[in-house]
């Protein structure tokens, strides 16, 4: 998948490699938010895509506790499978080749509290 059929918000599968040496980053297939794109501002070197991953939603008090970094979404949206959480500390620099597949969207609606959090995690 290339991302010139990508947009701000789309949830996709990416393929996210193990860690060495191993650390708290989720790994392995699983879905992940579209946001942002290295092309919109030059070349890049590489066909990259900036994502944000996603986790399965047990209720964990973590989560709870900070919604503004972990925004939650329930099964359904965007055709996620699962109640997710959306990582937003573990922002992520992928080659497009990494997408394995297009799930869905999120609305504007359900993306702008991400791009709000994004704004202040990164301090613009």
């Amino acid at each position: 998948m290339t991302n010139t059929s990508l947009k701000f918000g789309d949830v996709v599968t990416v393929n996210f490699p193990g860690a060495n040496p191993q650390g708290r980053e989720q790994e392995a297939l699983r879905p992940a938010i579209v946001v942002g794109f290295p092309n919109c501002l030059g070349t890049p070197r590489f066909d990259l895509i900036i994502v944000i991953r996603l986790t399965t939603d047990k209720g964990q008090a973590w989560a709870l506790a900070s919604p503004d970094l972990y925004p939650r979404f329930p099964a359904g949206v965007a055709r996620l499978n699962l109640p997710s959480i959306a990582l937003l500390d573990q922002i992520r620099a992928i080659d497009a080749n990494r997408i394995t597949a297009y799930l869905g969207s999120l609305t504007p609606e359900q993306y702008e509290p991400i791009l709000d959090s994004l704004h202040r995690l990164i301090g613009v």
